[in-house]
């Protein structure tokens, strides 16, 4: 059997695209992200959230690995890690935890995507969450 023309391409172009996963350090997640706002997709249909959810909280990234999360005043404690472009959250509190792949990562921005569970156990549903945030400056 023949190997197709385009293979060669095909493989490059796979190659290529491991080659440009995006690697962060740990040390630019410190401090305190709002999110500004959210897009949620679900099997072809997206809406945007721009004003405060239930769901929204302010996340401190403290340098020893402890993430607190504050909403409605209420703190809840993860510890996280940055791995390439990969973000690990485990809650020391409750049995939960969190993957995020960082879309983005600059000194004043971040773009968080996190894929959701299928609704209807169906394996062909698309579900995911991406999040806007912004540095917040220490409150003195």
């Amino acid at each position: 059997m023949k190997t197709p023309v385009f293979f060669p391409f095909v493989l490059i172009l796979l190659m290529a695209s491991n080659a440009c996963q995006q690697s962060y350090r740990q040390e630019q997640l410190y401090g305190t992200w709002q999110v500004d706002s959210v897009y949620a997709f679900y099997n072809g249909f997206g809406y945007w959230q721009y004003e405060d959810g239930y769901d929204w909280a302010n996340y401190v990234y403290l340098p020893d690995g402890r993430l607190e999360e504050v909403k409605y005043d209420n703190p809840r404690y993860f510890r996280y890690q940055l791995s390439g472009d990969t973000l690990f959250w485990e809650s020391l509190e409750e049995a939960q935890g969190g993957v995020f792949k960082v879309l983005s990562l600059q000194r004043d921005n971040m773009v968080l995507r996190k894929d959701k569970p299928s609704m209807f156990g169906n394996p062909n549903e698309e579900r995911y969450e991406i999040r806007f945030f912004s540095r917040r400056e220490a409150e003195k």
